[in-house]
């Protein structure tokens, strides 16, 4: 696959404005920011900042898999913590989802609209036969 193709899941909410839930170019995915919500867009875990981490870490991986891709694919990420005071949570959280050598990451302190934690991420899949 040579084009750009945008890619998306039935297991996430749907996107709402001019970006792609995910975009597909060669052998490369690139995620745009998930967050704690449902395929309905109604916010898990508000309140629970765990739940949070947990569903934002269950919609990537829903998103991958369903496009042939798997977390340990996952070779950069950013992260958007409403308040950096949870990010000892938020980590060992996200280790769960992986397995040595880790994605490189960047997480950053930042007001979100209503909910604690976003997600944004790259992966790459070997060439597969």
């Amino acid at each position: 696959m040579n084009s750009k193709q945008a890619v998306d899941s039935p297991h996430v909410a749907p996107v709402f404005g001019y970006y792609s839930t995910a975009v597909l170019k060669n052998n490369m995915m690139f995620l745009s920011g998930h967050g704690p919500f449902d395929e309905n867009q109604q916010l898990v875990g508000a309140g629970d900042f765990a739940a949070q981490v947990d569903k934002t870490m269950q919609n990537i991986r829903h998103v991958l898999e369903d496009n042939g891709f798997e977390m340990d694919d996952i070779v950069r990420s950013t992260v958007y913590l409403n308040d950096i005071a949870n990010w000892s949570v938020f980590n060992e959280i996200y280790g769960r989802y992986f397995t040595a050598p880790y994605p490189a990451r960047c997480v950053v302190a930042c007001e979100l609209n209503g909910f604690d934690i976003e997600i944004e991420c790259t992966a790459i899949r070997d060439e597969r036969e």
